[in-house]
């Protein structure tokens, strides 16, 4: 990290930082540079949030100037969270709950696509996923909006089932 000449490349092409802004952060420092330096000042306790603001694409060190292999850096702090089990139970659990049916194809299909008609349905009524108490942080300064109702595989699906029935002229 004493190489870092704070160009900002690995912020700009960061799709984390792209996506939410250095404000998120909440560090002095944001970006991937940020996600390794914080937990080095603040300590891994005070920080441990942002090593995970990442998603591991590797855009920032192929990016960096200096080589600073920020991914490995920020692996790093994400074992020495780990290690201390400084992440609340209830992401432990819901990562293990996801995981279990990341693991199981079929069961994870049949989950999403109940999740989204379910939750379509139940979004209809602005508001309301501001009630549900997992939400309640997120939707305190934003409404969140419902989904459309049709899961990624069968949006996928149907996006490749049009493409074959595309039929490319000949040339006669």
């Amino acid at each position: 990290m004493l190489r870092c000449i704070r160009c900002a490349a690995c912020m700009n092409h960061c799709p984390v930082y792209g996506a939410v802004g250095g404000h998120a952060y909440g560090a002095t420092y944001p970006g991937p540079m940020g996600s390794v330096l914080s937990p080095m000042l603040q300590g891994i306790e005070a920080a441990h949030h942002l090593p995970n603001a990442s998603t591991f694409c590797g855009k920032c060190e192929s990016v960096c100037p200096v080589k600073i292999p920020l991914p490995k850096l920020m692996r790093h702090w994400r074992e020495r969270e780990f290690e201390r089990h400084l992440q609340p139970v209830s992401m432990r659990y819901g990562l293990g709950v996801w995981a279990w049916f990341a693991k199981r194809p079929g069961l994870y299909r049949l989950g999403t696509r109940a999740a989204a008609v379910g939750l379509g349905w139940l979004g209809r009524k602005r508001g309301f996923f501001g009630k549900l108490p997992l939400a309640s942080g997120w939707t305190a300064g934003r409404d969140f909006p419902a989904p459309e109702g049709d899961t990624f595989f069968a949006k996928y699906a149907s996006a490749s089932r049009r493409a074959r029935n595309i039929s490319t002229p000949r040339n006669k």
